[in-house]
């Protein structure tokens, strides 16, 4: 779903939210968090944030409720969807929304952990009050969407790069780096980001294989940082949060 605009090719930048590297650390919520909405805010960008709900508390003071970013689920404990049993996928999908919405939050959109999204999902975004779903998309280049069955929403997709196939986001730019930037395209939908990578250094990473660790490590912290100021910057490409971006579209309002 993508609009435009005097100010460039609109596209959705979002942030998930959840602890460092699946450990139980929140160094990415407690240091990169201010710091990346006050750089959102140097380039008059939007964007959306999906919050662990369990970690509401964390982010209040640099995401007030009532701010100019969006705040949607990313589920309540960030566990694997496509693994829990009925009642769990429910509890994962409403709790969140609740708590979320008990701190102050307008939720409109979620997205599963890891995009993983078991039959079914869309129905229960539906039914939970739910507006869209940006579950749609991948970590891996190879790996397509899963579909979430009847009672689907809108649907905000995670873009790619020139490939077609590479997922948009701080991952792939910063395992391509110091190339990433050339390898965005002019309309390369939306972009998501994870706070860990805003890090030098994260507890976490010890729980990866070797080789992803290493990988993983590729660029954070400053390089990551110079990335997302460079991509901000672009004048052809206008950053919202998937909320403006929707209401943007007649069809999906």
């Amino acid at each position: 779903m993508r609009t435009t605009s005097e100010t460039g090719q609109a596209v959705a930048f979002t942030v998930d939210v959840e602890s460092d590297w699946a450990s139980s650390g929140t160094r990415g919520i407690r240091e990169a968090l201010p710091r990346l909405v006050d750089l959102l805010d140097r380039h008059d960008a939007t964007a959306t944030f999906f919050v662990v709900a369990e970690h509401v508390d964390l982010v209040r003071a640099a995401l007030p409720p009532d701010g100019r970013h969006e705040v949607g689920s990313h589920s309540l404990s960030h566990p694997l969807l496509t693994r829990l049993p009925l009642e769990g996928l429910r509890r994962e999908v409403v709790e969140s929304k609740r708590r979320l919405e008990d701190a102050g939050y307008v939720v409109a959109g979620f997205r599963a952990p890891f995009f993983a999204r078991p039959p079914g999902l869309g129905a229960l975004l539906a039914e939970a009050g739910y507006r869209y779903d940006a579950s749609a998309g991948s970590l891996h280049p190879f790996r397509r969407p899963t579909p979430t069955g009847a009672g689907r929403l809108p649907e905000v997709v995670t873009g790619h790069l020139r490939d077609g196939r590479t997922p948009f986001s701080l991952t792939w730019l910063r395992l391509a780096h110091p190339f990433g930037p050339r390898l965005v395209g002019a309309d390369p939908g939306s972009f998501y980001c994870h706070l860990h990578e805003l890090l030098d250094d994260t507890p976490g990473w010890d729980r990866l294989p070797p080789g992803l660790r290493r990988l993983h490590r590729r660029a954070c912290g400053r390089p990551a940082w110079a990335l997302l100021d460079r991509l901000l910057g672009r004048a052809d490409l206008h950053f919202t949060s998937c909320r403006d971006l929707l209401d943007a579209v007649p069809e999906a309002a």
